[in-house]
């Protein structure tokens, strides 16, 4: 086994902190809705939309911006797109009123999608051929951490000291990880065939990527599972003042648990994915259901079970990229950075469309039905994957019998 220089270590550590900025940048809006509401004048669907709108600017922007900035050599590309991290969040921060956090969100939508599509393969970069999937997932593990922990951090640090200095020490892990990674990342050349490839020689690897039927169907189970998670989550502090009563600190410690819960879901499916993986995420969609169903359920009459469902609910979802990430390399091997942005993409769609389904609700006064709603499509989906596991599992046995 080869093993891992301290150099490339580092820069694998600090590529994680910057994957925990940039995910956890995107969502942070979901744990201070009433915060920022309150500074800025504005409705909580307005905040709301901050997350539907950073949605939209990286679904639309990832593949034209990944295209052009093919030719940049990945270190300097890296650098780019954290230092772009770093100014936002500061001019957020900073930001009077609610056009100009808005202008400063959306300015680093324009580089979340160019990170995401390049980290797994600069990870890569950075070890010995053979142990590229254990350097993406050291790279990965910020992703999920921020998806987890990063939420509940901003909750407790903007409940403590304000939404502002929460933005403010969130650009300083990012500005920690850009200094780090300036210091210690070697230099990473621009792959020759991306260099010489052009918009020409992109359009035959589009197309064949967007052929890929199994890749189009995982792309759209993205898009249901993200939309339905985020038309709760993103109103979650409203859910669970309204139907638990929990707010402030109590809010806070609500959201600590369920990043603890996702960090056992991630540990669990990591565990269990490689030797099962159809198996592990119907188990994750099931969980998902439960989960969402739990809401509903207690709403109006038990609010532990309210919580108790928000914490599971942490443990499904932090588990449910992993396996979505997983299946994109396992059906489109050859193409997995176009691939992966298509990915990217879907979930971005995802995200925009669950949160703005989630305001839609929130102005109709009709939160409490989409949990119920979330659940239905979840349940659906899984009865239809677990069908078509059983056919093509038929299929194989009548093809090895014959």
């Amino acid at each position: 086994m080869n093993r891992i220089d301290a150099r490339s270590w580092s820069s694998l550590v600090l590529l994680g902190c910057a994957a925990f900025a940039y995910n956890t940048s995107e969502s942070f809006p979901v744990g201070l809705l009433p915060e920022m509401s309150r500074d800025l004048g504005v409705t909580e669907p307005q905040i709301g939309s901050l997350l539907t709108l950073y949605a939209v600017v990286v679904a639309v922007t990832v593949l034209p911006l990944v295209i052009a900035a093919s030719g940049i050599a990945r270190r300097r590309l890296i650098l780019v797109t954290i230092g772009v991290l770093v100014a936002s969040n500061l001019a957020m921060a900073l930001a009077p009123t609610y056009e100009l956090v808005l202008v400063s969100r959306l300015v680093s939508a324009t580089t979340h999608g160019i990170f995401w599509s390049i980290v797994a393969p600069t990870a890569a970069m950075l070890v010995a051929r053979g142990r590229e999937g254990f350097a993406t997932s050291v790279a990965f593990m910020g992703s999920s951490l921020a998806m987890v922990a990063g939420t509940p951090l901003m909750a407790a640090l903007g409940t403590m000291w304000g939404w502002r200095t929460a933005v403010t020490v969130l650009a300083g892990v990012a500005a920690l990880a850009f200094v780090g990674l300036a210091l210690v990342m070697p230099k990473l050349e621009v792959v020759r065939d991306d260099q010489a490839r052009g918009l020409a020689g992109w359009l035959p690897l589009l197309v064949s990527t967007v052929s890929n039927r199994a890749l189009l169907r995982l792309c759209a189970l993205t898009v249901l599972l993200v939309v339905t998670y985020f038309a709760v989550y993103t109103y979650i502090s409203l859910i669970l003042d309204r139907s638990a009563d929990v707010s402030g600190p109590g809010l806070a410690g609500v959201l600590l648990a369920y990043g603890i819960a996702g960090l056992l879901g991630v540990w669990m499916i990591g565990k269990f994915l490689d030797a099962s993986p159809r198996r592990s995420a119907l188990v994750t969609m099931w969980v998902l259901t439960v989960a969402l169903a739990g809401i509903g359920l207690f709403s109006s009459w038990a609010p532990a079970g309210v919580v108790a469902s928000v914490v599971l609910l942490g443990a499904a979802f932090a588990a449910t990229p992993v396996f979505l990430q997983a299946s994109v390399l396992r059906v489109a091997p050859e193409t997995s950075d176009v691939a992966s942005s298509l990915y990217v993409v879907a979930f971005q769609i995802g995200i925009a469309g669950g949160s703005l389904l989630g305001g839609l609700a929130v102005d109709a006064s009709l939160l409490e039905a989409v949990p119920w709603i979330a659940a239905g499509a979840v349940a659906v989906a899984v009865i239809v994957l677990t069908l078509r596991t059983r056919t093509s599992a038929r299929t194989m046995e009548d093809a090895t019998a014959g």
